[in-house]
């Protein structure tokens, strides 16, 4: 194995394994249908994950969610003792939509990831 070939290897599982490290400590929120919204179907679903960046002082939050309204815009909101708009989305023709966004400081410990439709009703919240 050539010199070259083995450093591209070892860099390679370098950064993998930063990467598990740096996901490690991610808080995983599964969203569910919240009752009260209407017309949503019943097997809509989602997944928030909160990942604190402690040498950036940032927080990555990624929410996927699937059966929403095909292309509507939905509002991400986070609960640390007050609701808090943090961006929108559109959701595509099949009804799933990705938000992904970097917030200042640690939000990890937010106590609940909410999805509104546009016109301000929560349909999936977790936990």
């Amino acid at each position: 194995m050539s010199h070259k070939k083995s450093a591209l290897i070892c860099l390679t599982a370098l950064v993998a394994f930063v990467a598990v490290i740096a996901l490690a400590g991610a808080v995983k929120i599964e969203l569910m249908p919240y009752p009260p919204a209407a017309p949503i179907d019943e097997d809509a679903s989602g997944q928030a994950i909160l990942n604190y960046v402690k040498g950036a002082d940032k927080t990555e939050v990624q929410v996927n969610c699937l059966g929403l309204e095909p292309q509507m815009e939905y509002t991400v909101y986070l609960d640390e003792g007050g609701w808090n708009a943090i961006g929108t989305f559109t959701t595509r023709k099949n009804g799933s939509g990705n938000f992904h966004a970097k917030l200042d400081g640690d939000h990890s410990g937010a106590s609940q990831v909410a999805v509104n439709n546009s016109g301000g009703s929560t349909v999936l919240l977790g936990p």
